[in-house]
């Protein structure tokens, strides 16, 4: 369970998202809406630089890729369900956190995916 503090900041990112959209936050949800296209642009980026990953692959990550998902699974739940409940005027914003969320799980995915390495066919 050390790995926890490596994944520290991925804890209080969905910790913000579920006080965003429980308590009805605008600082917090300003927050995510803020910090969602930081973290979309740089999974871009590192999912398209090959030499970063082939990098990646000899240093070894503590935190489980299955927390990583978990945590974009809940993202992904809080805010679609936030904006399916339509709650306020701000329903709009939920969407494109939930749709930058299930773009940067995607991405996460696919940067696994491309991290295995290649067995033998």
């Amino acid at each position: 369970m050390s790995w926890l503090k490596d994944a520290l900041v991925d804890i209080a990112v969905t910790v913000m998202i579920v006080l965003a959209a429980a308590l009805d936050l605008p600082w917090a949800r300003w927050m995510v809406l803020i910090y969602t296209p930081f973290m979309l642009i740089a999974k871009v980026l590192f999912f398209l630089g090959g030499h970063s990953i082939s990098k990646m692959k000899q240093k070894v990550v503590a935190v489980p890729t299955w927390f990583f998902h978990l945590l974009y699974a809940i993202n992904v739940t809080v805010a679609a369900g936030y904006a399916l409940a339509g709650a306020g005027a701000a329903t709009q914003h939920w969407w494109m956190i939930a749709g930058g969320w299930a773009l940067i799980w995607i991405l996460s995915i696919a940067t696994d995916v491309r991290m295995r390495p290649v067995t033998a066919r």
